[in-house]
């Protein structure tokens, strides 16, 4: 029998640092991912396009036979989430609405920044999900400080995630959520969690750093994927698909550097 798919899209690298935590908090479950690298970053485009973009890869997805898409991208999210829920046969999982509940718990003082791409720092996102739940949380006026970083994502997609380049990036970004005093950090691209050696080292202990992709995975549990599969002997091994809109040989070499590993196969799609 054919295990369960999950479609999991991203515009580029970044969404790996969901795909991993799939990877490894549900192993028994299939995934596709798909990487829309030629139109990447979606920060510097116009909404109605990633919109139509998001569009097309969910079809594909659901073509393929995925039973829940993710969206692991905070500008999908910010900018299609309910567009996408409204349409689509199956559970569709966003990046934003967790991760502010996550942070708002986090939080000491009820001061969260965002660093994110400009599009979704441009949209209030988290502004809204913040205010949503901030009755579930201590703190009733919570206050939220998104930052635009367009340096990073062109550095983690070379898989440049240390060094002097992305150190002096990441320390031009901080420096505004350190001006207003943050106790709590969400990466609002889901590049950035692989700066987070990084971030942990320029913003010392007492920030707390919130990774949307830990949150989906328990989304996803909560679904019942992982639970359906575990003791069913007569499941077929877990397939991890990986496929790209550009150069899926960069994306694979790419891929290793982040991850520690090597994916396999990478298959460019034109949709």
């Amino acid at each position: 029998m054919q295990r369960r798919l999950i479609g999991v899209f991203d515009s580029g690298v970044g969404g790996l640092s969901v795909a991993r935590h799939i990877d490894r908090d549900l192993p028994n479950t299939s995934f596709i991912y798909f990487g829309d690298t030629y139109y990447v970053p979606y920060g510097e485009r116009e909404p109605q396009e990633v919109v139509r973009l998001i569009d097309k890869i969910c079809h594909h997805l659901l073509e393929s036979k995925a039973e829940a898409l993710v969206m692991a991208c905070n500008t999908s999210s910010a900018l299609a989430y309910d567009h996408v829920k409204a349409w689509s046969p199956v559970p569709v999982i966003g990046i934003i609405e967790e991760a502010a509940q996550a942070a708002l718990q986090a939080s000491r003082h009820g001061r969260i920044g965002v660093l994110a791409n400009m599009l979704t720092a441009s949209s209030g996102a988290y502004e809204r999900a913040c205010a949503k739940h901030k009755d579930e949380s201590a703190h009733k006026s919570a206050e939220v400080f998104p930052v635009g970083c367009p340096k990073l994502v062109p550095l983690i997609e070379k898989g440049q995630v240390s060094g002097a380049e992305a150190e002096a990036a990441l320390r031009e970004y901080w420096q505004p959520l350190l001006n207003n005093g943050v106790d709590t950090v969400i990466f609002g691209c889901t590049h950035y969690p692989f700066l987070r050696p990084l971030l942990e080292k320029i913003a010392g202990p007492d920030i707390a750093i919130i990774d949307p992709a830990y949150y989906v995975a328990e989304h996803l549990k909560r679904l019942g994927f992982e639970a359906e599969n575990e003791g069913e002997g007569c499941y077929e091994p877990a397939e991890r698909i990986y496929q790209v809109s550009g150069d899926a040989d960069k994306f694979a070499q790419t891929a290793e550097i982040l991850l520690g590993y090597k994916i396999g196969r990478v298959d460019h799609i034109n949709l």
